[in-house]
């Protein structure tokens, strides 16, 4: 029986991978900060001998990265050393999740695109890339990299779009966003859960993967698509507040994780929000 860690297994994408991994014939050992810390190297030296570890422990709201840059790349990066340590020893596969960190003025991106983090969130993602293909290099690291645009889903923290918007319409009150106009790829958790399982086995020569849809959709049309869901019609209050280094629009190539992982999107923005509003 493969036996696999996922770090971050209590978080929102942790939490929806493990209840998905239940119908799978793998030894889970979930890691959280109850745990330990992820940046002590002791306890990584604790951990049990696995065949996987999906590495999803990270700070992930952009905003507050920019309030505390050190705490982002101490956990988001640098922690990933130990990980990469601990894989070296036990001649482990590392699943990584990264992020968005492409310079936004070619879309749909690929892989090889130029990269360009807007953020200190970002950043730390591309530090940590960067980590990992030293040591792919360098030591011959198992490694993956998934690179996810916008996730969302049950369990999602609220400080977050599509929660807060859901939140606002079932609580019957006027939405409120700072901008409509920004467009994002927005792939719905159970489908990247299904890119993390198809990375456990592949055997192909490439290692990063865009995890998107390849589609992107405004503010105003993830509103209008939950008003329509949800039979409401709300005012929409705009404050008109831009965020620092804001990307106007993302949308990711995924053929190469179409042909070499053989995943694809199951779920289009309204089928995962009716889902995702009835859970």
């Amino acid at each position: 029986m493969m036996k696999i860690i996922v770090t971050g297994s209590t978080g929102f994408i942790g939490k929806n991978l493990i209840k998905e991994f239940k119908n799978e014939s793998y030894q889970i050992y979930g890691f959280s900060t109850k745990d330990g810390d992820i940046c002590d190297q002791q306890i990584w030296e604790n951990m049990p001998k696995v065949d996987v570890i999906i590495h999803l422990a990270a700070k992930t709201f952009v905003p507050d990265s920019w309030e505390d840059e050190k705490n982002f790349i101490d956990i988001n990066s640098l922690a990933l050393l130990n990980a990469i340590k601990y894989c070296k020893k036990n001649k482990t596969r590392l699943i990584f999740l990264s992020s968005f960190i492409y310079e936004n003025s070619l879309i749909p991106v690929n892989e090889d695109s130029d990269r360009n983090p807007r953020n200190p969130y970002a950043l730390s993602k591309l530090l940590a890339e960067e980590i990992c293909k030293f040591y792919k290099k360098t030591s011959k690291l198992d490694v993956i990299i998934l690179r996810p645009f916008n996730v969302y889903g049950p369990g999602q923290n609220e400080l977050f779009l599509i929660p807060k918007l859901i939140k606002q319409i079932l609580d019957n009150k006027k939405i409120v966003v700072f901008d409509t106009l920004p467009k994002r790829d927005y792939i719905y958790v159970l489908d990247l859960i299904k890119a993390i399982k198809k990375s456990i086995l592949y055997k192909g020569k490439y290692y990063i993967f865009n995890i998107g849809t390849g589609k992107s959709h405004s503010v105003l049309e993830v509103i209008n698509t939950l008003q329509k869901i949800c039979k409401t019609n709300l005012p929409i209050e705009t404050i008109n507040k831009e965020r620092k280094m804001e990307i106007e629009n993302s949308i990711a190539n995924i053929e190469l994780a179409k042909k070499e992982l053989g995943w694809n999107p199951e779920y289009s923005l309204e089928k995962a929000l009716r889902e995702f509003i009835l859970i």
